[in-house]
Formats: structure tokens, C-alpha cells, sequence
């Protein structure tokens, strides 16, 4: 005797609506998640990179362009954070109006940050891929381009207000979006500790941090807030906050090895960030040849996703 089965597939998705008939002694239903992912890819006339932000795998960026490819990542990735949710918009075509202020904040904020970067002068192109939509973009003669492509339409019903159908639009495709917050490491991280310690820690008077015309330095040091009373510990040095000064041990911070310079900003933004966040680290490996180990163990207890640039594994 044999036992027939019919076999159905459910795709979960949120702008499906699957409802299967059921024979519930007969059939096997097989439930299919649809993972939602975020992808980078940065092309240069030498290299093709791809770095899934959503993939929580340690990933690396090498080879002749891995400098200037890693700090284009961490900025795509930093405007992908800093554009603004769009339903408030005035719009008299809310898919192709919300479409168009998108391409406008992205192109707007990704120009400002490449332009303090002193990045413009590239010529490279990217592409950010998620479900249901893709950026495409360049680089090219001091000029950010940037094109929406709406790969799924959200269901809009034609009586309902434009304020309520923009809200809709809106919340499907920043539905898709994650946002995680990247910070960036530098390769000459231990000179601009040594050089910036007195920007270290959380001042209740005066300007915080440093200008944002410094570009990466600023985002660098202005990332690395230290709160009163801090202390840590780096290979066997302890790290505190004294006078609203920076020690290490019994000295100033800018007279510590270069070794526990280097390694200081890392083992900060790995304990001090999430799996909403994304670290970039330029040349993990500076300073830090006889600490291998102690690197390595330190990477891998991070929540974030990490993003090594160098061409050396860990």
C-alpha cells in the first residue's frame, strides 16, 4: 500500500498573503522563511568587493584598494543610518515622489560625508541590494550619482490619503533597510589616540569632540566617548580617566607602547557596541604582531559585525 502526500511550499513574506487549502490528514506543509539581507558591492577599476551586512561572519577587504574600498563601505554604510524615514514628504505621486526624495537624501548626505572625507576625487562604482530595492551608483569627476530601483511594490489601496499611502510606501521599503550603525577603526589609530586624548573623554562644558572637517579622524575620535570614571584594561595596562585626562598607568595616554595604543580603540568599540552595529578595522594588525593571539581572541567575542581591512587573515 503506499501513502500518497501532497506537498505544499508557504512563503512567509510580508506583502504575501498565502492562505493554502488544507488536507490536514493528507498534507505536509514545509514553511519557507524569506531572509531579509543587505549587500555592498563596490567596484574600482582593479577590485569587486561584496560584504553582506547582515551576515554576521567576520568579513575582509584586501588587496591594492582596500583602503579607499573600506572607508567607501563605511560610508555607504553610514548613509544607509543617517537617511531620514520620508512620510512627511509632499508628494502628488507618493511611489515615484517618495522614489525621488530617497535618491535626492541618499545622494545629498553620501556627498557631504565623502566631500569632508576629501573622497570625492574617486572613481569607483557601488551597488546596495536588499529584497526590495536597489541602490545603483558612482562615483566619477567629484560627483556622487545615485539611482533607486523599487524591486517590490507595497499594496496600496487608491481611495485611501496621500498621507496614509506615504506612510505605507514608506514603512515597506524602511522595512527592508537595516539600519546598524558603523563605526571606523583607523590604521593609524595609535597616533591619533596619542595626538587627540585630550578629546577622549565626556566634557560638561565647551564643544565636544573635534570638527567634522577632519573627516575620518573626527568620526574616529568623536565615536571613542569616554564617560568620567572609566577605566580598562589593555595588555596588563590599565586605562583611566584622571582630571579629565587620559592615563595610562602612571603616565599620560600618549606615552603608552604603540602596542596598547593600537589594540585600545578596538578592544573600546568591541565592548562598548552591538549586534545593531558595524565596526570597521584598518590594518587590525598594527603594532600588534607579538598580540596575535590576544587580537584574535578579542575579535571573536565581538557583537558587531566586523569588517577587517588588511591583507593579512586573522
Amino acid at each position: 500500500m503506499f501513502l500518497s502526500l501532497k506537498i505544499a511550499v508557504l512563503v512567509i513574506s510580508p506583502c504575501i498573503n498565502v492562505s493554502p487549502e488544507r488536507e490536514v490528514s493528507k498534507t505536509l506543509f514545509i514553511f519557507k522563511i524569506q531572509i531579509v539581507f543587505m549587500e555592498i558591492e563596490i567596484k574600482t577599476p582593479s577590485t569587486t568587493v561584496k560584504i553582506n551586512n547582515d551576515n554576521k561572519q567576520t568579513e575582509m577587504i584586501n588587496g591594492k584598494d582596500r583602503i579607499i574600498i573600506g572607508r567607501v563601505y563605511y560610508y555607504l554604510t553610514k548613509t544607509i543610518f543617517l537617511i531620514p524615514r520620508l512620510y512627511g514628504i509632499t508628494a502628488k505621486e507618493p511611489l515615484v515622489d517618495w522614489k525621488n526624495e530617497f535618491e535626492k537624501q541618499f545622494t545629498h548626505i553620501l556627498t557631504n560625508e565623502l566631500t569632508l572625507a576629501k573622497l570625492l576625487t574617486l572613481e569607483l562604482h557601488f551597488r546596495i541590494t536588499s529584497p526590495k530595492m536597489s541602490i545603483i551608483g558612482s562615483i566619477q569627476n567629484g560627483k556622487v550619482e545615485a539611482k533607486v530601483e523599487l524591486k517590490a511594490l507595497p499594496e496600496l489601496e487608491q481611495q485611501e490619503d496621500k498621507i496614509r499611502i506615504l506612510v505605507k510606501i514608506d514603512s515597506f521599503y524602511f522595512s527592508d533597510i537595516n539600519k546598524k550603525r558603523p563605526y571606523i577603526i583607523p590604521a593609524i589609530r595609535a597616533g591619533l589616540v596619542a595626538s587627540f586624548y585630550k578629546f577622549l573623554p565626556i566634557k560638561f562644558e565647551g564643544a565636544p569632540g573635534i570638527p567634522k572637517t577632519l573627516g575620518i579622524i573626527s568620526d574616529f575620535i568623536n565615536s571613542m566617548v569616554l564617560p568620567q570614571g572609566y577605566s580598562e584594561e589593555v595588555l596588563g595596562h590599565k586605562i583611566y580617566i584622571k582630571d579629565d585626562e587620559v592615563y595610562c598607568d602612571d603616565n599620560i595616554l600618549y606615552n603608552a607602547d604603540p602596542s596598547v595604543l593600537s589594540l585600545f580603540p578596538i578592544v573600546h568599540f568591541i565592548k562598548n557596541s552591538s549586534d545593531n552595529n558595524i565596526i570597521v578595522i584598518e590594518q587590525h594588525e598594527v603594532h600588534l604582531e607579538e598580540f596575535k593571539e590576544t587580537l584574535k581572541d578579542l575579535l571573536n567575542t565581538s557583537k558587531a559585525k566586523l569588517v577587517l581591512v588588511s591583507n593579512k587573515a586573522i
